[in-house]
């Protein structure tokens, strides 16, 4: 018999339902499914200063943001700067925030999750 891991979302069972999509994580030694469950990701040129980015999400949701700092060259950024040259990223129940300190505009790659990690 295999072993079965299962975490159902809110509202579902998880010893009886069988949809993945209802379900946080399914592995059953069979298939395993990766539900990391991505509302929106973008790449966008940020100004030197602020750019502000709606989430539509009521809670701080896992996010993932990038900075180009040169040709092809992508750092991940976290949520306090960690370069002096670097940008970074705050996130609240209604923004994502992009920080660019630089002379220049830097292309940013961000990714926003369902999770919510409050």
């Amino acid at each position: 018999m295999p072993q079965v891991a299962k975490i159902a979302l809110p509202g579902y069972n998880a010893l009886t339902d069988t949809d993945p999509d209802h379900f946080a994580l399914y592995v059953d030694q069979l298939v395993d499914y990766v539900l990391i469950k991505e509302k929106t990701s973008d790449t966008v040129s940020v100004s030197p200063g602020t750019t502000n980015i709606a989430h539509g999400l009521d809670y701080v949701p896992l996010c993932l943001v990038y900075m180009e700092v040169s040709d092809g060259v992508w750092r991940k950024l976290f949520g306090y700067p960690i370069a002096v040259t670097g940008g970074w990223f705050e996130i609240d129940g209604t923004n994502l925030e992009l920080h660019n300190p630089t002379a220049s505009a830097k292309n940013f790659i961000y990714h926003i999750f369902y999770d919510n990690i409050t």
